[in-house]
């Protein structure tokens, strides 16, 4: 059997590398299969590499098999982020332990925290405190701390949120395996002398003059490579969002802004006064955020309209999963064989033997499963307008899975 890693590698880095040798040390023989984020990431980003690259890299430093997270699951809350992922890995039906990051280290706590979010009187506590104008988030994270004794510093942290998301979702026959975050904090901007946060990478990379010196001591040569080379190309610019977005607000009436999914509580408003004074992405964002809606929110929200994800929509797709093949190495060729036998969910390795031109370009789609992979392969096109030079659409359909021959650092 395999061991399962939701990631998004946004991008790999020393962290990384650090839970997955982690993982190998419980169980030296396992497989290890990644379920990662695509084009975009849960914080509602384009992601910093694309897709393919990211997932070569995954395997090159020490995952088995790395497969696609729809899209679907990826620009909604941490709940159904954890829900995909770990539905996906379920299905795939060879995956019996789930090895997840954690600022706070203790799994029983962690496991308390899960149970006391599925008790009925929750809701109930989480309006009481959210009728003070906070956050859904805050208010959990208030919750709790009370609830286990906890400070809320080390619940507020986002890999422990996400912990608390996965323990929900997991089903009893998967074992949980948590590996105690090391190094600098998810937010924390400034580079450390080995564990820097993804983040903190980010930032750095899209500095004017990035200190590449400082950002190899968190990477590895290749990734390094990678990053160096989509910054002198022009790195993805996630304010060319700002265009589009404005252009299909001013040509969307507020009943139909609110059909999107999530777009709740006056947000279409926001929205729409926002684009009417800001000059910039940042400003626009800004116009909308709040005590209540956090930017990761209103980014996600973002792509959901920008991709017209209805809640009608979403509620037919949602769980129409797939098997994405991104990235295998010999180990993982031998675990997509085990895959075919235990699944009945489709794999993909070559689009086009699921979608053909005509069908994605008038969007005629036979099962839900094709209109979910359908909608990975349009966020691609989103992503890749977001360069000086935008990219050649249709990438999803010439891109084949990258096989490294060989089991990579083992």
């Amino acid at each position: 059997m395999a061991v399962g890693i939701i990631a998004e590698y946004n991008p790999f880095h020393a962290g990384h590398a650090y839970q997955i040798s982690e993982v190998r040390k419980i169980f030296p023989g396992a497989e290890i299969v990644a379920v990662m984020s695509g084009s975009f990431t849960q914080r509602g980003e384009p992601a910093i590499l694309d897709k393919m690259t990211r997932a070569r890299l995954a395997i090159e430093g020490g995952c088995d098999l790395v497969l696609e997270l729809p899209f679907v699951s990826v620009v909604r809350s941490a709940q159904d982020f954890a829900r995909g992922g770990v539905r996906l890995l379920h299905r795939l039906g060879v995956v019996d332990s789930l090895a997840f990051g954690a600022e706070f280290p203790d799994v029983e706590k962690i496991k308390s925290a899960a149970k006391i979010l599925d008790e009925k009187i929750f809701s109930a506590k989480i309006k009481s405190e959210m009728s003070g104008g906070i956050s859904y988030a805050a208010a959990v994270t208030k919750i709790l701390s009370r609830s286990l004794n906890v400070e809320e510093k080390f619940l507020r942290q986002p890999n422990t949120i996400l912990a608390i998301e996965y323990l929900r979702a997991l089903p009893e026959v998967m074992q949980p395996i948590l590996i105690q975050r090391v190094g600098a904090g998810h937010l924390n901007l400034n580079l450390s002398e080995k564990f820097s946060g993804a983040a903190a990478i980010r930032e750095e990379v899209y500095k004017p003059l990035p200190d590449w010196k400082k950002i190899s001591a968190s990477v590895g040569e290749k990734v390094l490579d990678e990053l160096m080379r989509e910054k002198n190309s022009g790195p993805v610019r996630e304010e060319f969002l700002f265009r589009p977005i404005l252009a299909k607000l001013f040509t969307t009436t507020p009943d139909d802004l609110r059909k999107i999914y999530g777009m709740r509580e006056g947000l279409e408003f926001r929205l729409i006064k926002s684009a009417k004074s800001a000059k910039t992405f940042d400003e626009f964002i800004s116009g909308i955020v709040g005590r209540r809606y956090h930017e990761g929110r209103v980014k996600r929200l973002l792509l959901r309209f920008l991709l017209d994800l209805t809640e009608e929509k979403i509620s037919e797709i949602n769980s129409a999963d797939y098997v994405r093949v991104l990235a295998f190495n010999e180990r993982g060729k031998n675990l997509l064989k085990k895959i075919r036998d235990n699944s009945d969910l489709p794999i993909v390795t070559k689009v086009t033997q699921h979608l053909t031109g005509r069908d994605f370009e008038r969007k005629n789609f036979s099962d839900a499963y094709k209109k979910n992979l359908a909608l990975d392969c349009v966020a691609s096109n989103l992503r890749g307008i977001l360069f000086d030079v935008p990219k050649k659409p249709g990438q999803d359909f010439l891109n084949s899975p990258c096989f490294i021959k060989g089991v990579a650092g083992r």
